[in-house]
């Protein structure tokens, strides 16, 4: 690695470098569409609501989701497995986001990106690929491979050893997952924090959106 390069970047996926919720939003209501004689006369719209509800970003384990959406709508023509298989075209309704492309191609020229995710491998590598981000990545560490999911300081531990300077920070949107144990294992922590969601223990910074990144870190690098 050049001497030039300043930092080591983990980066989490999901509403940190992809607008997660906002795919999840675009397969819901592509799959209320789909199967409208299973909602009869509720409004679609509260549907919609409710499903993104169950969901919660995404931090819900799937069997659990995938159970509940049947309980609420037995109608469904799904089991949980058809439900689940169904789910995986989540990545489809992924939308590139060039601003952050660019971004990202930028850093790359003064710091080591590397990622480090939960999820199937399958699912996770599929987003980064709809996103365009797949190459611009060093590395990229997803629990599934891995066998350690966050907040396991193990994922984070396996994810250190290929950094390759002292300043390590983590990016993420999860204060569970992603800051609690960098915090815990001293490293330093971006927040992704756009509600402005109040926290315990304050991170070194707090972003409303991913892209003013590249800001931060020139003001604190």
């Amino acid at each position: 690695m050049p001497a030039t390069k300043r930092a080591s970047l983990l980066f989490d996926i999901d509403n940190t470098l992809i607008d997660r919720d906002a795919a999840f939003r675009d397969y819901i209501q592509h799959f209320i569409d789909r199967h409208r004689d299973a909602f009869g006369d509720e409004n679609r719209g509260q549907v919609r609501d409710d499903m993104l509800a169950m969901d919660a970003h995404g931090r819900k384990d799937r069997q659990i989701f995938c159970r509940q959406l049947l309980e609420t709508y037995p109608q469904l023509p799904h089991t949980e497995e058809s439900l689940w298989q169904d789910h995986l075209s989540l990545p489809d309704f992924v939308q590139a986001d060039h601003v952050l492309q660019e971004m990202l191609a930028r850093l790359t020229r003064e710091y080591q990106l590397m990622i480090i995710s939960n999820g199937s491998a399958n699912m996770q590598r599929r987003k980064l690929q709809q996103a365009g981000l797949t190459e611009i990545f060093e590395h990229i560490f997803i629990s599934a491979e891995v066998g350690y999911a966050k907040p396991d300081q193990r994922l984070f531990s396996h994810a250190l050893r290929h950094c390759d300077h002292e300043k390590i920070i983590m990016i993420g949107d999860d204060y569970v997952n992603d800051m609690q144990p960098a915090m815990a294992m001293q490293l330093k922590t971006f927040f992704i924090n756009p509600e402005n969601v109040d926290v315990p223990a304050k991170p070194d910074s707090q972003l409303r959106s991913i892209h003013a990144l590249e800001e931060v870190l020139t003001c604190m690098i």
